[in-house]
């Protein structure tokens, strides 16, 4: 029997209200500036059907060439609280069809907000390893971003 895998969590407080890091998800130009492992990795927002139950596929042209796609559903959209929606990288990448799930949390303290990342379903030690750098990268990013001003 298979134990059961144990999700990867990334938080991070950044120090801005629930609704501006919300509306940074919500807007595909705004999530274009931010949804990134570096500012210089750009993000090609395929199609982002931003509503429970719409589709979305990205993808990043890495500066090794490689252009990894990623694409799912959107299962949950609580404003300002949450966002879960499926995770399955494209072939060539050598996770290509494996289902996973993203969840994003918000909890608001003050002017700040805990961001909180649920990746559940990857199915190795590496690859969780490459996932939680790319997290911690992507959040940096997003951080920047809102320090700058309005994700929106």
């Amino acid at each position: 029997m298979m134990e059961p895998q144990i999700p990867l969590i990334v938080s991070r407080i950044i120090a801005a209200p629930c609704s501006r890091i919300f509306a940074a998800f919500a807007d595909p130009s705004a999530l274009a500036r931010w949804f990134k492992p570096n500012r210089d990795t750009p993000v090609e927002i395929l199609t982002y059907e931003f509503r429970i139950g719409g589709t979305y596929r990205l993808a990043w042209l890495l500066p090794d060439g490689r252009r990894p796609v990623v694409r799912g559903t959107f299962e949950e959209i609580e404003r300002d609280q949450a966002i879960r929606m499926t995770w399955v990288w494209e072939a060539p990448d050598p996770l290509a069809g494996v289902p996973m799930r993203v969840t994003f949390h918000f909890e608001q303290s003050g002017g700040a907000t805990e961001v909180k990342i649920v990746h559940e379903g990857i199915p190795n030690d590496m690859a969780c390893t490459v996932h939680q750098e790319g997290w911690e990268s992507t959040l940096d990013v997003l951080t920047d971003v809102l320090i700058e001003g309005p994700a929106t």
